[in-house]
């Protein structure tokens, strides 16, 4: 049976060394299960003090996906064998997750993640935690988690902090997907290069300097791989940009945001990717609604560990609390495609989503992060 990750040191032109990390379960659309997260985070330790490689470079196998996300059908089993938890597996899951991201974006040496695909949940958290992050004209990118219960995780608390506020609640509210110059004009990738030039790039990492650390280090890498701009799909967002915006102001200024997002939503025009936006939302968890609300108002005043340890409590608080289950039943397992939500749009207890937010422990699992 393949590897699910390969992890290996590859020698490119000039004697410089590149540690290549490719997610290689095709099957799965390359969504990280927990020996996965823990194969990639063995590489990264090994490599981290290793002078002789000068960057770590992240891709996948296949043509669909560079990751779809996380080990949903695992992580659903656990909860469902243990209703009010504790979750030992979703729980373990989480927090080494979490980990892998966050020693991801303090990492040593420069970081390269190729976009191709669809990238989703914790892919995107890979993807995000990368310096430099390339996207091509097939690249998909979406937090979908407001359909199965959960909430935008895996870092997106950080990686939304430091977007327009306007796009970070449209994309968590709906899920909406987006391509590839959607997530560049909103600054959720760097850079978009034609997929056919994957090996032509990596070769040109021969020329990154050795001590090369920073963003800025690898920003000159991908000019000479620019394609014309109709070489990609156009942007829905750029298209739809004064309607949404509209739209998420009237929210962000509302004391009820999701009750007049949810209004806002019915005044748009009827347009395929609008109307799967809409429908998202309007269908999806309610609790998550409300716990992305407040998720992204607390993150305004938290550091990169603070962020991490929040998503940890919010996470196992969604394990044991029966949404998420419920969101994982209706749309992958027994796929009726009716959850049953525990409350309405708008409607969420104080209480509720507070609880979501409380320590789990007595020590955090997280509280040692560097």
């Amino acid at each position: 049976m393949a590897e699910a990750v390969l992890a290996r040191v590859e020698e490119i032109d000039n004697g410089v060394k590149l540690g290549r990390i490719t997610l290689n379960s095709e099957a799965t659309l390359n969504s990280l299960s927990l020996e996965m997260i823990d194969q990639i985070q063995i590489a990264l330790d090994q490599w981290r003090n290793d002078s002789s490689i000068t960057a770590i470079f992240f891709d996948a196998a296949g043509e669909k996906a560079f990751s779809a996300g996380g080990d949903i059908q695992n992580l659903y089993h656990d909860m469902v064998k243990t209703p009010g938890g504790p979750c030992t597996y979703c729980e373990h899951f989480f927090e080494r997750e979490y980990r892998l991201d966050y020693d991801l974006r303090r990492y040593p040496k420069p970081t390269i993640a190729w976009g191709h695909g669809i990238i989703m949940g914790g892919g995107l958290g890979i993807f995000s935690a990368c310096q430099l992050r390339i996207g091509t004209e097939t690249t998909r990118m979406a937090m979908p988690e407001i359909t199965i219960g959960l909430f935008p995780d895996a870092g997106a608390t950080y990686s939304f902090s430091k977007i327009d506020p306007v796009w970070a609640h449209f994309l968590a509210l709906t899920g909406a997907n987006i391509n590839g110059e959607d997530a560049k004009y909103i600054g959720l990738l760097d850079t978009l290069i034609l997929h056919s030039q994957k090996d032509c790039f990596i070769k040109g990492l021969s020329n990154l300097p050795s001590h090369a650390s920073a963003p800025s280090d690898l920003a000159g890498l991908a000019e000479d791989f620019q394609s014309p701009e109709d070489a990609f799909p156009a942007s829905q967002i750029r298209a739809n940009e004064d309607l949404l915006r509209e739209a998420l102001e009237m929210t962000l200024k509302s004391s009820n945001p999701i009750l007049t997002f949810s209004e806002q939503t019915a005044l748009w025009p009827d347009e395929p990717w609008l109307n799967r936006a809409s429908k998202s939302f309007l269908g999806g968890s309610p609790t998550t609604a409300a716990i992305i609300i407040e998720q992204f108002e607390r993150a305004k005043t938290m550091d990169l560990k603070s962020m991490f340890q929040m998503e940890l409590n919010i996470a196992v608080a969604c394990s044991r609390q029966g949404e998420f289950s419920e969101g994982v039943r209706a749309l992958l397992i027994e796929k009726d495609g009716n959850p049953k939500w525990q409350h309405t749009l708008g409607a969420v207890p104080d209480a509720v989503v507070e609880s979501h937010f409380a320590d789990h422990w007595q020590q955090h699992p997280l509280a040692d992060l560097a």
